[in-house]
């Protein structure tokens, strides 16, 4: 039996922050990770010299990733990631925070009844910039580059904790879904549509439309967001610490507070930091031994982590064009958040979708596929192309394209049940490729040299992740986890001794940024 001191589960970002901050401690720590390379969902990978990223796009500095590549000394270049929001034929690349009224005059134009409404909703999105501002600690004192004297520093620290509990009051207000919040500022459905369909199903109003504000804030590490993961990997083995790849594990006893994994080994830790699936947690851990009052409070939590489900995922197209990069930045940046047409998708992606799920047992695939071409041509796509950040990041003259929307898990499974996976994987495809060849980039489907796909079910089945989500749980229902920014301290807190979670189940909404924190938060707690 292995025992090391603090034992970390997962290899995604959470998991290697919170190895990489104790391991900088000279702490004990193994880091077990199932696939054979950490990342997860935030990761690279190449095919015939075009190279894709798997989850992520970029990076969200919020404020967490810089100062993490700063504080460990790591060896990363960070290249401009620009944000192109686009409408059909209508661009615009958003490069500062005056870009807002340029897109607002971009909604007016598509919308001129509905001038007034865009006003509102604009007002609306530039206050919670403000906030962000204030959230991200551009103002505060406590990080100013020459230390001072705390007796001169405390009226403006006072003054700056006042504004920053005022805005975490703000934002904890501000949980309606989004939804709800812009019925409340307009009437005109495909407004609001093109505003918010490209975010999960009632994410809080504040987190979807702040995103404005966290446009410039996105960058991309030379290499791809898998170089970062690469970096955090070689900071903690130079640190000496213990990383395990293909090692997936099976079985918790929570009492002895033993891992045992699919090989049969077991390893015994003083610590434990969770950061995978959570509901993988509570599944496979087992309470034989504890107290009744442990056990119950563990069972209670169980409950209701198994009650509830992840959000909507993702449906990823990856595509090798003949065509240079040139083609690609004459119409739009390399980050690009795209919608072909300006009606919406109205009820497609609800009452229409949820009408499929509910009488699937009759439903033909000729009617699913009516369905999808509706899905695909009103709906909003996240487009990426690697070469227009990174020149190495495509052949001469080639270039990657990545183009990915949401999507439904359930639906997904279902598919796959009936045997039609692979063929709607190849219709997908095509309808993503036509989309886009018959909008943004025009003639693109002469021009691909191959193009393959990833759903919901590729995430499954790759990180573990329930039902495919890529940020954790669906606002749908009752959150389980810690949701106030009040109390984002307890979040990694478990009903199991010693056992502390991070990552994108631990606190919600969550994100990249998410993931980092806890990491950081749960290494703390391991003392």
């Amino acid at each position: 039996m292995i025992h090391k001191d603090i034992i970390v589960v997962g290899g995604g970002i959470a998991g290697l922050t919170a190895t990489l901050s104790l391991v900088h401690k000279d702490r004990d720590v193994l880091l077990l990770e199932k696939n054979e390379s950490c990342g997860g969902l935030m990761n690279s990978f190449e095919r015939d010299g075009f190279r894709f990223e798997v989850g992520a796009r970029a990076l969200v500095n919020a404020g967490l990733v810089k100062p993490l590549i700063k504080e460990f000394a790591l060896d990363i270049e960070i290249l401009r990631n620009t944000i192109t929001l686009g409408i059909e034929d209508r661009t615009l690349k958003v490069d500062a925070e005056q870009s807002l009224y340029h897109y607002a005059d971009i909604l007016k134009d598509l919308y001129p009844a509905s001038k007034d409404e865009v006003d509102r909703i604009i007002q609306t999105i530039h206050e919670i910039i403000e906030d962000m501002k204030v959230l991200y600690g551009v103002d505060n004192p406590l990080f100013a580059k020459k230390k001072k004297n705390i007796m001169i520093l405390a009226p403006s620290v006072v003054a700056w904790m006042l504004k920053y509990l005022r805005t975490i009051y703000r934002i904890n207000k501000m949980d309606t879904p989004f939804e709800d919040y812009l019925d409340l500022l307009a009437t005109n459905q495909s407004l609001k549509d093109i505003i918010g369909q490209h975010f999960f199903r009632n994410t809080p109003v504040f987190f979807a439309l702040s995103y404005f504000s966290l446009y410039n804030d996105y960058i991309y590490p030379k290499g791809g967001v898998g170089a970062f993961i690469q970096e955090l990997v070689e900071a903690v083995e130079a640190r000496g610490g213990d990383i395990r790849y293909k090692t997936e594990i099976v079985g918790i006893d929570a009492e002895n507070k033993v891992l045992r994994d699919s090989a049969g080994k077991e390893y015994r830790y003083n610590k434990m930091i969770w950061a995978a699936d959570l509901k993988a947690l509570y599944t496979m851990t087992s309470d034989e031994g504890m107290a009744k009052q442990a056990q119950d409070k563990f069972r209670t939590r169980k409950q209701a982590v198994m009650a509830n489900k992840g959000a909507e995922s993702v449906f990823s197209v990856f595509i090798a064009a003949d065509l240079p990069p040139e083609y690609f930045h004459e119409k739009a940046s390399g980050h690009v958040f795209y919608t072909p047409d300006r009606r919406g998708l109205g009820t497609v992606h609800t009452t229409e979708l949820q009408t499929l799920l509910q009488r699937w047992d009759t439903v033909q695939k000729e009617e699913l596929y009516l369905w999808l071409e509706k899905f695909c041509r009103y709906n909003t796509f996240e487009i990426s192309i690697p070469v227009l950040r990174d020149p190495d990041a495509a052949p001469p003259g080639k270039t990657g394209i990545i183009i990915s929307t949401l999507f439904d898990y359930k639906l997904t499974s279902l598919i796959r049940a009936r045997g039609w996976y692979e063929e709607f994987k190849k219709k997908v495809e095509e309808l993503f490729i036509f989309t886009v060849s018959s909008s943004i980039y025009p003639n693109l489907k002469d021009k691909v040299l191959f193009s393959f796909s990833t759903s919901p079910w590729s995430i499954y089945e790759r990180v573990g992740s329930s039902e495919g989500s890529i940020v954790g749980w669906s606002f749908e229902g009752k959150i389980p986890v810690v949701t106030s920014m009040f109390k984002m301290a307890s979040s990694v807190k478990t009903a199991l001794p010693d056992v502390y979670i991070a990552g994108k189940w631990a606190f919600s909404p969550a994100g990249g940024p998410t993931a980092i924190m806890t990491g950081r938060i749960a290494a703390k707690q391991c003392k």
